[in-house]
Parts: C-alpha cells; sequence; structure tokens
C-alpha cells in the first residue's frame, strides 16, 4: 500500500516514519468497508474505535471517504483530553488495539 501524495508535510514525514508493515496488518481498507461503529468503545470511550480505524488508513492512504480528524473525531480528542496529534503518532508506531486502549487510559484527561 502507498502513502497518498497529497498530503501535507508534517503527515507526509509522519506517514514516512509509520511502522507501515503493523499498520498494514492492523488497518481496514476504509475504501472498500466502513470503519468501527461511533459506539463501539476503545480505552473506555465511544468513538475512539472508529477514530483509530480511520487514523491507521489515513497515514497508509487507504481512507476513501472517510477523514481522520473530522468533527466526530475531535469530540472524542475533546471528551478524552488528547491531542489529534499524540493520538496518530502513537498509532503510526503499528500500536495494536489493545496498545491504543492502554495508551487512551493512561493520556486521558476525563473520564469516560
Amino acid at each position: 500500500m502507498s502513502v497518498s501524495g497529497d498530503i501535507g508535510s508534517g503527515k507526509k514525514e509522519l506517514a514516512m516514519n509509520a511502522n507501515h508493515e503493523k499498520l498494514e496488518g492492523l488497518a481496514k481498507d476504509l475504501r472498500r468497508e466502513e470503519p468501527r461503529a461511533a459506539y463501539d468503545k476503545l480505552g473506555g470511550f465511544e468513538m475512539a474505535a472508529r477514530t483509530l480505524d480511520k487514523c491507521r488508513a489515513s497515514l497508509l492512504g487507504i481512507e476513501g471517504d472517510f477523514r481522520f480528524g473530522c468533527p466526530m473525531d475531535e469530540e472524542f480528542f475533546h471528551e478524552a483530553g488528547i491531542e489529534k496529534e499524540q493520538f496518530e503518532t502513537f498509532v503510526a508506531t503499528g500500536a495494536t488495539d489493545e496498545e491504543v486502549a492502554s495508551w487512551i487510559k493512561r493520556q486521558a484527561h476525563s473520564a469516560p
């Protein structure tokens, strides 16, 4: 899978440094399937699992019509007290769902 050429320089650098092998094994191809439902919880927060699906796909350039960082994602980030860029950087390591859930629980400033 290739990284989209129309992404911003910061995003492009992050995508280049991402652990593509791990991400490819975890990511949903959102050009062909939907991300998880908004009510699916991850780390105790609704919308987190969906946001994770979109983040992984975005890093690989396979997000289709879905956009990581949309208002729904921003609602999760606000509720959890997590910055989008911090989340994206951690996800780019190729972290599993369980690792992301643990990270969210450690980073969150508000209880779900």
